[in-house]
């Protein structure tokens, strides 16, 4: 087996934040991580003085390479270094046409630079940001060598799944002299020497790669002395003050992307102060759901936002005063006030939202292969299509015909200012009764939406991990509550005085400082409540919101790539711990590596672990020395990186029951219950 790290930096490039290359650091990681290849891939250029000085300097495999922008995503191509002149010649266009902070190139120029693409070595990122798109991967498919993952969870996942590419995790790492902790991600492969050739027919293969290189990928390091950990589930034991929590929080500086529980985090402290920490964690959680929720709600309050009343009271006051007055100064009437055009209304312009919904809604019918059957029996692709032809010449007709009236109207509106200008005869003021209406009409659907939407009941209740979320809406009930809704400091005292009345509230709104947004006016009309209930329908007591908080916090590790738990047993029954905590922490564990801190022997020995760690601390003369043990459940022995042992059974018993004395006394206990 040959350890690999082919994505490595020593030059600074635009996209890069400022770091300074150390080649004596270079030296110690290849070294200390004991490689046997590396490969530098700068973004946008190669430097290939740079690289021959690495080359001699290092005493392994170098290849030459390039981390390229193409298309929204990067692409890793390593060369075999006997072709290091030409392939400099290539990266030269690269940095040529990618020169700026978001320089990139489009595919097709890509593969016009490396038209030798079947001599390279070639790796998207994959499972990593920015992903290479279908559409890409496909055009490259023939040359793609591998594809680079960013977690232990991904490589994981592409190994096991026989569609995605060979999986290779490199340390993307910038070499400066300020590297405290070397990196821990890099590739096993398993061929005779870590020449280009060798190296480039083991990455096509899933069988030739692995996280390490005794274990295959039931291991992974995660410290740079060697430490490895299960890619499944771990648990770490130790007495008290020995380390664990400190060692949990180092793997959690090591990795991305971590759901990290820690002790105590989710246990009920005060119970006013638990119930408002529940309560507005709830509320957040569940915050897409009252998005959703008050969608439609949002979408009237946009269109109702510029409807003003007053303004067209004001309107209809001006018109009929003018229209009064120019019946009363019909002697003035001169040749520009008797003109045509002076009195000619405009005509009325409608919008063609509700067709091009209608268009939209259509066009998705057409298009949808999922329920292609179903709507096949009730309406043919054919007339659908013949639908779709007629409603865009339909949309293509009232369309022009709109944009002629604005024309008109802007023609007509620009001589009557002209006419008005010269005239002394009354102008009649603009007044649109139909727009008037409209208004009306709206204001009124409007208010009678939000009273529906306010009006108390329970609009969800779904379970989850043996609780039930309960959502229920209502009015708010003063302005304390529009103020924490708000999450600001501002004054709802005033606004509140109108909410009973929809559209002089949203009024009241407006008035309110710019760091009330518009776009939120739509959470203070509706109060959403949510209520964990227990498997019997009663609210949740101070004990069960903190096991339903552990487990929703379990289950939303699904989201990260590694889960870290320090201690779950703490204030929690092993019926509990067995039951629901075990099952979905042994879920989990299938898809990414856990690791569990425990003292409890439900959740340390009935969980079976697939790996066990265990932290130590003694003194030596007067230094306090702390050691991290390691194995398989199954050993006899747990082992130090450098060789000490403890036996796997005195770490268990002494760990998980209180030592072999008090299990036995136990164990005798029990057997006498039984008579």
């Amino acid at each position: 087996m040959k350890k690999i790290d082919l994505h490595i930096h020593t030059v600074k490039s635009p996209t890069d934040a400022p770091f300074t290359f150390c080649m004596s650091k270079l030296l110690q990681y290849v070294e200390h991580a004991a490689l046997d290849a590396i490969a530098i891939t700068n973004h946008n250029l190669f430097d290939i003085i740079q690289f021959e000085e690495i080359s001699d300097a290092v005493n392994i495999e170098v290849f030459p390479g390039i981390e390229v922008d193409v298309a929204g995503t990067q692409i890793l191509v390593i060369a075999d270094p006997v072709q290091v002149v030409p392939f400099q010649q290539r990266c030269r266009y690269i940095e040529q046409e990618t020169r700026g902070v978001h320089g990139s190139i489009s595919l097709d120029r890509f593969l016009e630079i490396f038209d030798n693409l079947e001599e390279l070595l070639v790796i998207p990122h994959y499972e990593k940001k920015p992903a290479i798109r279908p559409d890409a991967l496909k055009a490259l498919s023939p040359h793609v060598t591998a594809g680079e993952v960013s977690s232990i969870k991904k490589f994981i996942y592409c190994i096991q799944d026989p569609d995605r590419l060979v999986p290779v995790y490199f340390s993307d790492s910038r070499i400066r002299p300020e590297l405290r902790k070397f990196p821990v991600r890099q590739t096993f492969v398993d061929c005779g020497d870590a020449r280009f050739s060798a190296v480039k027919h083991a990455l096509r293969d899933k069988n030739k790669v692995s996280l390490s290189e005794d274990e295959g990928n039931r291991l992974f390091q995660i410290f740079d002395n060697g430490q490895c950990i299960s890619t499944g589930l771990n648990v770490l034991l130790g007495e008290r003050s020995s380390g664990k929590s400190y060692t949990l929080s180092q793997i959690a500086k090591r990795f991305e992307n971590v759901k990290h529980i820690r002790q105590f985090e989710l246990v009920a402290r005060n119970d006013d102060d638990d119930e408002r920490r529940f309560n507005e964690a709830l509320s957040q959680s569940e915050s897409l759901f009252s998005r959703e929720y008050l969608a439609d709600l949002q979408r009237v309050l946009v269109d109702i936002m510029d409807v003003d009343l007053a303004r067209d009271e004001r309107q209809v006051e001006e018109y009929l005063d003018s229209l009064k007055k120019s019946a009363s100064d019909a002697e003035k009437q001169d040749s520009f006030s008797k003109a045509a055009l002076y009195k000619e209304e405009l005509f009325p312009v409608l919008q063609n939202d509700g067709l091009e919904d209608l268009i939209r809604s259509t066009k998705n019918l057409f298009r949808n292969e999922e329920f292609r059957t179903v709507i096949d029996k009730h309406i043919p692709k054919t007339q659908l299509q013949a639908l779709y032809v007629e409603l865009l010449h339909l949309f293509t007709s009232r369309e022009e015909e709109r944009l002629k009236k604005v024309w008109i109207n802007e023609v007509v509106s620009e001589i009557q200012n002209k006419l008005q200008v010269r005239t002394a005869a009354t102008t009649v003021a603009a007044f649109d009764p139909y727009r008037t209406m409209i208004n009306l009409s709206k204001v009124k659907k409007f208010e009678a939406l939000v009273e529906r939407a306010r009006t108390p009941r329970t609009i969800q209740r779904r379970p989850l991990q043996g609780f039930f979320i309960e959502a229920a809406v209502r009015p708010f009930s003063g302005p304390g509550e529009l103020k924490k809704e708000s999450k600001v400091v501002v004054a709802f005292k005033d606004a509140f005085e109108s909410y009973d009345r929809p559209y002089q509230f949203l009024q009241q709104l407006k008035q309110l400082p710019t760091t009330v947004q518009p776009a939120d006016f739509f959470k203070f009309f509706v109060k959403i409540d949510y209520r964990i209930l227990n498997k019997d329908g009663f609210d949740a007591s101070g004990g069960e919101r903190s096991e339903f908080f552990l487990l929703s916090e379990i289950e939303r590790a699904r989201q990260f790539d590694m889960l870290l738990i320090d201690e779950p047993e703490s204030s929690f029954d092993n019926v509990f711990l067995r039951d629901s905590v075990n099952e979905i922490i042994k879920d989990l564990s299938r898809t990414m590596p856990v690791v569990i801190v425990t003292h409890n022997n439900t959740v340390g020995a009935s969980i079976k672990p697939d790996y066990v760690l265990y932290t130590q601390k003694s003194k030596r003369d007067q230094d306090v020395e702390w050691s991290l043990y390691s194995g398989f459940p199954t050993d006899l022995e747990l082992r130090t990186i450098d060789g000490r042992t403890v036996r796997t059974i005195d770490v268990a018993l002494g760990c998980l029951e209180a030592g072999q004395a008090a299990y036995e006394e136990r164990a005798r206990g029990y057997a006498d219950l039984k008579g």
